[in-house]
Order: structure tokens, then sequence, then C-alpha cells
């Protein structure tokens, strides 16, 4: 009997941690798989949202009962508490915060356009230590291996020591990418359209494949095979272990989109400026496009039997696996963060610096068009979103 209460009173103790680490990084787990460990059905209500007084470009992210967020404008680090959208504290730097946080053992790590990366104390918002990597950092860190792997925009690329903050190598290639990691091994793309697979531990060359095109979003390991898109619209499948190509797909749009992952169908997911989801299987062929939402900058987020994404346009909407829409929401307000879910919630934030969050509701909603069995033709007003939300994100880009 005693026996029997240590292990529950140790299962209690543990249990809240486990629930509340849902969501610690972009794209949600070293693979970004962008898979939530809970799940969410549709129709979504407004739960709570807080304004933070500057733009967040970063995707929130849920550790230890608590949310994070970058402020662009306030040059801060933010945690708020998810039930509420109340602030715990905040955390400035000297410059813009752009990097989506990564949280593991206590603390939470970001970059700064400040030409640093930052350690803090997820608790208290105390600094750990800051590491010097010589230029503005937009791309988002993954904690792997008791180490730190960042992106600078007009640099290197680092590998840090996780406890010290101390450069244990470098690449000589400028990214904004969040790397991706996997067997060992860290998967990158760089601004100059060269993809790489490196040593985790060395940082030296597994295999390297050059595109000709820039990548500005990341890269998904899934089952052996690395998926990236560069920004003219390339889907690649690498070989995880050799780099050869599996096979390429044509967007037929420009993309900064992370593709996503769903083992239950055997899927990979991915959106466009041109406004739709598409959906392949694992041999490259296409299973369904969705419907015109509107440019899409974010990733899809996979929750249970739902699709969960965004527009450039801050719309929100869900999609079943089939690509058949569920539910719509608009926030009128200029976005490219990815949404996350987390503890019976969604969270997304805005150009506009507000930080939402919803739930699940009772309320019947009408549901938008469904999917296309193939991928659309090029209609005039995919074009034009297409036009205008790459003149934006130039501008935002230049902005920093």
């Amino acid at each position: 009997m005693r026996k029997a209460l240590i292990v529950l009173l140790a299962l209690l103790v543990l249990v809240p941690s486990i629930a509340l680490a849902d969501w610690p990084q972009a794209h949600h787990d070293a693979g970004h798989t962008s898979i939530a460990d809970s799940a969410l059905e549709p129709p979504l209500a407004a739960d709570w949202q807080k304004s933070v007084g500057g733009e967040v470009v970063t995707s929130p992210v849920l550790y230890n009962g608590t949310l994070f967020v970058g402020n662009g404008d306030g040059n801060s680090l933010l945690a708020l508490d998810p039930a509420t959208g109340a602030q715990k504290w905040g955390f400035t730097t000297a410059s813009s915060v752009e990097s989506t946080p990564a949280a593991a053992n206590g603390s939470v790590v970001f970059g700064s356009y400040d030409g640093y990366v930052y350690r803090i104390d997820a608790a208290s918002g105390r600094q750990l230590w800051k590491s010097y990597v010589q230029a503005g950092v937009y791309s988002s860190p993954l904690i792997y291996n008791n180490r730190v792997y960042v992106g600078t925009d007009d640099g290197s690329f680092y590998a840090l020591d996780f406890p010290t903050g101390n450069s244990v190598w470098t690449l000589p290639k400028a990214t904004q990418a969040s790397p991706a990691a996997d067997g060992g091994r860290i998967f990158v793309g760089m601004l100059d359209g060269t993809f790489y697979a490196l040593n985790a531990s060395t940082g030296t060359y597994l295999w390297t494949y050059d595109t000709k095109a820039s990548f500005h979003s990341s890269p998904l390991v899934y089952n052996g095979t690395v998926y990236a898109a560069t920004r003219n619209g390339t889907l690649y499948a690498f070989d995880e272990g050799s780099g050869e190509v599996r096979w390429t797909y044509d967007l037929g749009y420009a993309t900064d989109a992370t593709p996503s992952a769903d083992p239950s169908t055997g899927t990979i997911y991915i959106g466009t400026y041109g406004g739709r989801i598409y959906a392949f299987d694992t041999s490259g062929a296409l299973k369904w496009a969705s419907a015109y939402y509107g440019p899409v900058y974010q990733s899809v987020t996979v929750s249970g039997d739902v699709l969960y994404g965004a527009t450039q346009k801050g719309t929100l909407f869900a999609l079943d696996k089939a690509g058949n829409g569920l539910w719509t929401y608009s926030l009128g307000q200029s976005a490219f963060a990815s949404p996350a879910v987390d503890g019976g919630r969604l969270y997304f934030a805005t150009m506009s610096g507000n930080v939402s969050a919803f739930k699940e509701t009772s309320a019947t909603p009408t549901p938008p068009p469904g999917a296309s069995p193939a991928a659309a033709s090029t209609p005039f007003l995919d074009v034009l979103a297409c036009a205008a939300v790459l003149i934006a994100a130039g501008l935002c880009h230049k902005s920093r």
C-alpha cells in the first residue's frame, strides 16, 4: 500500500508538467511535425485577447503553464498566463524580437535583432546567459541534444552549448529558417538556396543540395524523409540519410510555410501565398487542394482529426483531413505567426500586437467551401493576393 501511494504521488507530481509542456518550440518538436498533443474540435469561440503593445511575428509557444511570445516593436519576450492572457513577466533586449522561442529544462531560448541569443529562466524571466552571434536573428532556435541550433540573417549558423551559451561550431551561411533534427543530424535550408544535413555534434557536412532558390521556411523531418520548400514554391522530399531527391512538386506559388506531417493518414500538408492548403501522400502525389482562404504564410497545425490554418490577413480556419472546410474566424489583422494548440485552446498572434486564445464551443458554424480534388488553376484573385503578400513580406523584412 505504501509503495502504491508513493507511485501515485509521483504521478500526481509528474503529470502537470507533462500535460502543460505541449508546444515548446516552433512547429512543436525537433522534427517540425506541427502535431498537437491534444485534439481540439471546431467550432471555436474567442476566449481572450491580449494587446502586447507591439507587432508579434513569432508563433506562440506553451511551456510549463506559460505562453511565450515575442514583441517585435517592444524588443521583448513576454510570458503570459495561457488561461487569461495576463502578463507574468517581460524581458527586454536592445532590438526587435522576431525569433519564435524554444523552451526546455525550465528555461526559454530566443534570438534578437541586437545580435544575441538569450537563455531566460522560464518562471522568473531572469537572464541565464546571452551569446553574441554577430547578426540579427529571425531564425527560431532548436534545442536538441543539450545544444541550441540557430541561424542569423547576415552571418553564420550556430551550434551553442545549452548550459553555457558558448559557441561549439559555426557554419558561415545565413538563414531565417529554423533547423530541424533527427538521428543526430541537423537539417536546414539557407538564404543562398543550399540545403544542408549536418552532424549535430561536429557541424561536418553529411550531404548538401543546391536548389538555386532561397529558403525562408523550415524543413520537416518525418519517417525517414526531409521535406523542405523553397521560397519560389518548389517542395522537395529528400532521403534523410543520403540526401537523394525522392520527388519534387511545383506548388505554383511562393511559400514561406513549413510542411506539416499527419501520421494517421500518411499526409504532408503545406500552404502557399496562392491561398490554399495542399495535401500530398509520401510518394509526392497530390491528394487534394483546399478552397481559397487567402495567402498562407503559416504552417498547418494537426490536432486530432482537424487541421488548423491561418492566412496573412488574420483569418483562422479549420479543415477536416479530406480538405473540407469546418470553421473560419477573421481577426481582420495581418498575421505571420502559426497557430499553436494545447490544453483545450488554440493560440494565435497578429502583427497588430494582439495575442488571442480560442476554445471549443457548442455553436454550429456555417462551413466554408470544401476542397477541390486536384490543384486549382491560377485564378486572377490568387495572383493578386500572392503579389500583395510578397510586397507585404518584403516590407516586413525591410523593417527589421
